[in-house]
């Protein structure tokens, strides 16, 4: 999605890439410990990435660097024009597949909890380390080959 001048809107990175490094410990930290703890962390994770989606004063993570962080000098804001439609869509995925998760662990089936975060959170620590968003890439795939524009 463009702005009417054709120009991407800007988004702050530095936000972005905390938020998403956050997101990764968490999730990690979930998985390793496993049970009530475990599932609180992955439901953390999953709870920030769903509300803050819908209502930015829920990312707790980005107003700690917003209202914190950048001003003190701790980060340096990073402006980009980004495209954050698809970014958008794979966060409720995402939140949603870690609240899920979060059950599953909570209920007794680690395994399962694992299955569905560990690849969500390889996602997340790609877009953070390399900007690649695998969901905005598959996006790119399918509109190349017209599959978009047919559905």
């Amino acid at each position: 999605m463009t702005e009417a001048g054709g120009e991407l809107p800007l988004y702050d990175r530095t936000a972005r890439k905390a938020h998403q490094w956050t997101m990764v410990v968490l999730v990690a930290a979930g998985l390793i410990l496993q049970g009530v703890a475990g599932s609180a962390l992955i439901a953390a994770a999953g709870l920030v990435m769903l509300a803050g989606r819908f209502w930015w004063p829920a990312d707790i993570v980005r107003q700690l660097v917003w209202r914190a962080l950048e001003p003190a000098g701790l980060l340096k804001r990073d402006d980009v024009h980004e495209d954050h439609e698809t970014r958008r869509v794979a966060r409720v995925i995402g939140g949603a597949i870690w609240l899920i998760a979060a059950a599953s662990m909570f209920a007794g089936n680690p395994v399962l909890a694992w299955v569905l975060s560990v690849p969500i959170a390889v996602m997340v620590a790609l877009d953070a380390s390399l900007d690649f968003c695998a969901l905005c890439f598959l996006v790119a795939q399918l509109d190349r080959r017209g599959i978009l524009r047919r559905a």
